[in-house]
């Protein structure tokens, strides 16, 4: 890293720092099963007083399991579980840097980790595909044993605290680990891979455009290429690794091989499989499956419609219709969705009963006219009707309680006609032919060019 890329902390990153050191100093006075357990309180404690995360672990959960046949009171258990999990990970991750060698072996059983053994020049390099799952800093610490003399390193993202980021990237190397930034490109990585070593590689978070766009637990979402791509560069074989806790303070590595083609489908299955080796030990704090708030269809890369097909859990929303809208145009408005996101589950309410107008659209009676409180009431009802959450909304019809009961309800999309401010997420002009909605369609979907290719 060259001197004008060494970012200066501000005030808030030394606070930060100095706050961290000081949870180290506490945690550098228990054993790693008292800090473990410490964290499995503090989780608990976050889950009480976190309304937000605790729907979004909930969401990311309910997606998770949405072919698993779970019920509320399960849900509601492995729900509380990964915030017991999450912090015991954490509290477990901050305190593993600070043991010797030698008691980080004791925390951690092996499994399959041989694979990682008999490399190094003239060999066949490895690609290790994890997630944010379990105390990872007992496998970048166990690593150096692992592969004996060949090299091992792993592809990281800065942290946006300098000072952070130095003291990360000298714990991970402190024991012959290389650290490759995602900024500097892939050929130094790959080179690694060439020369028979092992590469770490996180592969669970969103990919944006550049990602394969791909049913990820079932449900669709862009997954990051770079396991596939690093490993047909350097030549490599392709394994899967989870982090699964035992006990307080102990943890198992499983380290599984991938066969045949190591392709970004069979990478991400296999990953799949992995995490669901124990769901709780995954770090679902983060919005997964997030859609745009302004474009709900789209994910913001080439969608292959057969690939889409094949998604097991619906991207779900919401609709309204104006009154006035005939027969024949919405047949074409729900055409056009359709084409757009095969993947599609409609949730469509009705003034009066009907049947559904076409497969993939469920009809919910309701009473336009109704106060506006009982719209949480009614979208609750909507939501909880599938294993898989709401997503978004799409009132086409205006209803501004439907609206503030979605924003709610947390879902991230809301889209009305001719509305204006909070809590519409993005508003269209009230189309006056079918042109007009199938531009409407067009932009809810939209892609950029860069990425169509």
């Amino acid at each position: 890293m060259s001197d004008s890329d060494v970012r200066q902390p501000r005030l808030l990153h030394r606070l930060e720092f100095i706050l961290f050191r000081g949870i180290e100093l506490l945690l550098s006075c228990l054993s790693i099963a008292t800090a473990t357990s410490l964290g499995r309180m503090a989780g608990r404690l976050f889950y009480t007083l976190s309304p937000r995360y605790r729907r979004l672990v909930r969401r990311n959960l309910r997606i998770a399991t949405a072919n698993d046949g779970l019920g509320p009171a399960e849900l509601h258990e492995l729900t509380l579980e990964t915030f017991r999990r999450a912090g015991a990970n954490f509290l477990g991750a901050l305190r593993t840097p600070m043991l010797d060698l030698e008691t980080v072996h004791e925390i951690a059983t092996e499994d399959g980790t041989d694979l990682m053994a008999g490399r190094g020049p003239g060999r066949t390099g490895l690609v290790v595909t994890m997630s944010h799952m379990g105390n990872w800093e007992a496998m970048a610490r166990l690593s150096k044993d692992y592969v004996g003399e060949a090299e091992y390193g792993g592809v990281y993202r800065p942290l946006e605290n300098p000072l952070m980021d130095a003291l990360t990237r000298e714990r991970r190397t402190m024991d012959g680990a290389v650290l490759f930034s995602r900024k500097d490109g892939f050929h130094a990585p790959a080179a690694l891979l060439k020369r028979g070593g092992s590469l770490g590689i996180l592969a669970d978070h969103r990919a944006g455009g550049r990602g394969a766009v791909l049913p990820f637990f079932g449900k669709l979402t862009t997954c990051s290429p770079l396991p596939a791509l690093l490993a047909r560069r350097g030549r490599a074989d392709v394994s899967v690794l989870s982090i699964v806790t035992q006990d307080a303070g102990h943890w198992r590595m499983i380290l599984r091989p991938l066969h045949g083609e190591a392709g970004a489908e069979a990478i991400m299955a296999e990953l799949e499989r992995g995490m669901r080796r124990s769901l709780a030990d995954v770090f679902w704090l983060h919005d997964r499956w997030r859609i745009d708030s302004r474009r709900p269809l789209s994910l913001f890369a080439r969608l292959d419609p057969e690939r889409a097909a094949e998604a097991t859990v619906p991207l779900r929303l919401v609709v309204t219709l104006p009154a006035d809208l005939g027969p024949a145009a919405r047949e074409r408005l729900f055409e056009d969705l359709f084409r757009a996101r095969p993947d599609l589950r409609l949730e469509l309410l009705e003034a009066s009963p009907s049947d559904p107008p076409r497969e993939g659209v469920a009809v919910h009676v309701w009473d336009p006219q109704q106060p506006p409180e009982h719209a949480d009431g009614t979208l609750r009802r909507i939501d909880e009707s599938h294993p898989a959450p709401l997503d978004g909304a799409l009132l086409f019809g205006s209803e501004a309680g439907l609206a503030r009961a979605a924003k709610r309800l947390g879902l991230r999309a809301i889209i009305g006609l001719d509305v204006a401010g909070k809590p519409w997420t993005h508003s269209f002009a009230r189309p006056t032919d079918q042109a007009g909605w199938k531009e409407i369609v067009d932009e809810l979907s939209w892609i950029p060019d860069r990425y169509r290719k």
